[in-house]
């Protein structure tokens, strides 16, 4: 699968798919919202999650490890 095909997923399927077969890699916090970083086989999906109103609102599929960043500090053993 690749990022593009991950990505037209129904947004159920997208969630099943990372649950099932995602590694969680780490998470982070910005304001009022949750980053969850996935691995799933040989791409990244990044999960934006409103935690006061409990609510998706961003799924992004990607392969390119300049959008790691944000990560470094909670990837690091």
């Amino acid at each position: 699968m690749q990022p593009a095909d991950f990505s037209k997923l129904p947004a159920n399927q997208q969630l099943d798919t990372l649950y099932f077969t995602g590694d969680i890699l780490a998470n982070r916090y910005e304001e009022e919202n949750i980053f969850l970083l996935y691995n799933l086989r040989d791409f990244y999906v990044e999960l934006r999650y409103d935690a006061y109103n409990s609510k998706l609102h961003q799924v992004t599929a990607f392969r390119d490890t300049a959008k790691l960043e944000p990560y470094l500090p909670y990837l690091a053993v």
